[in-house]
């Protein structure tokens, strides 16, 4: 109600903006004139005298403001013209600028008489800009969604695509939870809220130097689905319960707060995602993270402590304890003070360097010896450290890294025994036909996944500490600039993985050199997603194999590397001198035999889980469940002893509707990458992001996003390729010719990365919120020589 008057304050930007204008407090919207396309083209010198006489000498922006931009039903945000820094007396310019504004509309076939342009006074000394949504666009949840820059000063950094940070605030708790830098603006939102009630608001804004909040633009968000704000408040108290529960549990170190995260380590978000299946995430602490990590661990010369698990489930979102991760570090023969030291030093740095988590193998931790120790250890005798305790964790780490890298040729030849030993008691299990086929199903899926984790996961996560520790000593020489990027990228293209050996084959088969039965045969297992029930494994997914075969495949075979002799010199000074007792020639061989037999071992042990889940799946359909709705079941539902299928099928279904009522609700959380305190489940804070650039390369092209529901395959060629986590089931990727890939999560050394580096594909891989910023765009510069990715606006 305005003036005792209904009123729709809903319609074109300016109209918006001028019926706001009079009757905001907390806000200012600038001075402002406003004209459509008739009235332009009839009374164009009259415009151009009012527009001087508004604004004088006041630079003005002049703006979009289309009858379909900021509707009830469509937003059409950054499709049209806005321009910046016009004089108003400067006539010239001002037509130049109108113009080009009208023929925006024209350029996306959105003519009409009645578009609007907005004529307004440009703000200045602008400390903040960004927008706010007063819901969350994925489930309409009760958050203020803040996306803004505080850094470049400009007005039309929303349109622009130079926001690069989010903060996240639960409503209920705005006013306990708000920071100081955002708290007028919230009171502002407020304000504009009470004027649109029970709608979602996109509300564009800028903070200047005289912490004055001005509205650029409000327009409505459009989200059908329902939101009951109670059930999510009391669904995020549960969380804070979790984590308390959890935090009082005995850990290694007195004082150790626990902290929960998103990315290192194991790195569920990469393995998983961040929204996975229930039997996703249990499947994964079966094989893997509830205790085979621990056990390889302890075999390779870490004091890892008692059996712990690692990794957790907050809503639907997996996170590593960083503290039972850290403490699993600690290179055996430490005393006891410098070992509890080291953790809480790894926390705390962790705590003050969140864009880190997905690097604390190469930045935070010392998991290992490598040639900038002496540098690097310096923080530590900044931080209380004694000499004596840097040297002993010296000492420590170049034990640890001898006897590892020493031994490597024969614990890699060991642990690959062992998966041979996998593989061929996988192939002798046979499906048994007794009175009891369900129960037989379930033991046989049982027996494959026991394997899994015995000669499997306990193999795979050695050989992944072997090539970690490769990748360190490898960077190492690089930042000691023994070596340069040009020498590590080649190195890194001459490895040849089973990705290698995948793109070969596909080569192959478009020719018809070998048939699609044997090329399955050898890739059978393989899903995008590799923990997930409902994702169709290769042999039932024809179309990611899909060839007219008259396709080029751009990629060469893999070069050949050769270590130079005067490098080679260079190199194994500071290795002796170090301490550490192997050769250059030595380390390249661990690197590449470590990295190689990592990806072979992860394309072995995926075949027990990938058979595994298939029967699952076959049990499943024989009692009538379907693949999603057994996705809501974990390890101990689907191995419970029951009597008979009548009992197993209740306590399932039970079980199903049970979970499925709880994702719901979680799946209209929003959680952050990192959670310290329980406040973090109120205040979500993103870091700003540093991904991980691989190649020195600079492409430009349009982007196609993956998810579940993959497109045409032939889509792919040339575009960059954005996806939210990768594994072995998306290799299939690079055979398409892509242009560039850029990943939500992943690491240094994440799958991802390391096959990015082989076939020497530009890429950014651990892009965290940076990928949900761009995502929605249609065009990106990739530059990975200066580790940057700039969106572009297709007019």
């Amino acid at each position: 109600m305005i003036n005792g008057k209904k009123e729709n304050l809903i319609c074109t930007k300016a109209r918006t903006l001028n019926t706001l204008k009079p009757i905001l407090k907390k806000s200012k919207i600038e001075d402002l004139f406003y004209f459509n396309f008739a009235n332009w083209k009839n009374n164009l010198e009259k415009i151009l005298d009012n527009i001087q006489d508004s604004f004088g000498k006041r630079l003005i922006v002049i703006r979009s403001s289309s009858i379909n931009e900021d509707t009830e039903t469509k937003s059409n945000a950054g499709q049209f013209e806005s321009i910046l820094n016009i004089n108003p007396l400067n006539r010239k310019s001002i037509k130049e600028a109108v113009n080009k504004v009208f023929e925006s509309y024209k350029n996306q076939k959105q003519e009409n008489s009645f578009n609007q342009v907005l004529i307004q006074v440009q703000t200045r000394n602008i400390l903040v800009s960004g927008v706010v949504f007063t819901r969350s666009l994925n489930h309409n949840s009760p958050y203020y969604v803040i996306n803004y820059d505080d850094a470049t000063g400009l007005s039309d950094s929303v349109t622009s695509g130079s926001i690069t940070k989010t903060i996240k605030i639960l409503k209920p708790r705005w006013k306990k939870n708000t920071p100081n830098k955002f708290k007028r603006l919230l009171f502002a939102i407020r304000e504009i809220e009470k004027k649109f009630p029970n709608k979602g608001l996109d509300i564009e804004f800028a903070i200047n130097k005289k912490e004055e909040v001005i509205i650029f633009q409000v327009r409505p968000i459009t989200v059908k689905e329902p939101s009951k704000d109670i059930e999510i408040l009391k669904r995020i108290q549960e969380l804070q319960k979790k984590y308390f529960l959890l935090t009082k549990n005995n850990s290694r170190v007195n004082g150790e707060r626990k902290i929960f995260a998103d990315m290192p380590d194991w790195n569920p978000a990469e393995i998983l995602g961040d929204n996975p299946g229930y039997l996703d995430y249990s499947l994964y602490d079966y094989i893997i993270t509830k205790d085979p990590w621990h056990k390889a661990r302890i075999s390779q010369g870490y004091d890892a402590g008692k059996p712990s698990r690692l990794v957790y489930l907050f809503g639907n979102k997996p996170y590593v304890d960083a503290g039972v991760s850290f403490s699993s570090f600690i290179p055996l023969g430490l005393s006891k003070n410098l070992r509890d030291k080291l953790i809480l030093f790894y926390l705390e740095k962790l705590r003050k360097n969140p864009h880190l988590q997905d690097k604390v193998e190469f930045e935070i931790l010392y998991t290992c010896y490598d040639l900038t120790f002496n540098e690097i250890s310096k923080e530590l005798l900044e931080e209380g450290f004694s000499s004596s305790e840097v040297n002993e964790l010296k000492k420590a780490l170049i034990n640890l890294t001898n006897n590892l890298v020493l031994d490597s040729k024969h614990s890699i030849k060991k642990d690959m025994n062992s998966l041979e030993e996998m593989k061929e008691n996988r192939l002798k299990k046979k499906i048994k036909k007794t009175k009891d086929p369900t129960r037989d199903l379930l033991i046989l899926s049982k027996d494959l996944l026991d394997g899994c984790k015995n000669h499997g996961t306990v193999q795979f996560s050695r050989l992944a500490r072997l090539a970690f520790i490769g990748k360190i000593i490898l960077k190492s020489l690089l930042n000691k600039k023994v070596i340069n990027k040009d020498l590590y990228d080649s190195f890194m293209e001459s490895i040849t993985t089973v990705s290698t050996e995948f793109e070969r084959d596909f080569r192959l088969l478009k020719k018809r050199a070998i048939s699609k039965e044997k090329f399955i045969k050898k890739y059978y297992h393989l899903r995008p997603g590799t923990y997930d029930i409902t994702s169709k494994r290769y042999e039932s997914n024809i179309k990611l194999l899909k060839t007219s075969g008259q396709e080029e495949i751009k990629k060469e075979q893999n070069k050949k590397f050769k270590l130079p002799k005067e490098i080679e010199k260079d190199i194994d000074t500071p290795l002796k001198n170090e301490g550490l007792n192997f050769s250059a020639r030595d380390l390249f061989k661990f690197i590449k035999d470590s990295l190689e037999a990592r990806e072979k071992s992860k394309f072995e042990f995926t075949k027990n889980l990938s058979d595994a889940i298939e029967l699952i799946a076959i049990t499943g359909q024989e009692l009538g469940f379907t693949r999603e709705e057994l996705s809501f079941l974990g390890v101990e539902e689907l191995f419970f002893d029951f009597e008979d299928n009548k009992q197993l099928i209740n306590f399932w279904q039970k079980t199903i509707a049970n979970r499925r009522k709880l994702k719901a609700i979680n799946n209209k959380l929003e959680l952050p990458p990192i959670i310290d305190k329980a406040k973090s489940f109120e205040v979500i804070r993103y870091y700003s992001p540093k991904p991980n650039y691989i190649t020195q390369k600079k492409v430009i092209s349009k982007l196609i996003v993956l998810d579940k529901e993959i497109p045409d395959v032939s889509q792919i060629e040339n575009k960059i390729v954005l996806l939210e986590n990768g594994d072995p089931g998306y290799d299939w990727i690079f055979t398409r010719n892509p242009a560039g890939l850029i990943t939500k999560y992943g690491g240094v050394a994440s799958h991802m990365s390391i096959r990015c580096a082989e076939f020497g594909l530009p890429a950014a891989i651990g892009c965290g919120i940076l990928f949900d910023l761009i995502k929605d765009k249609e065009k990106v510069i990739l530059d990975c020589n200066l580790k940057k990715i700039t969106p572009l606006v297709i007019k």
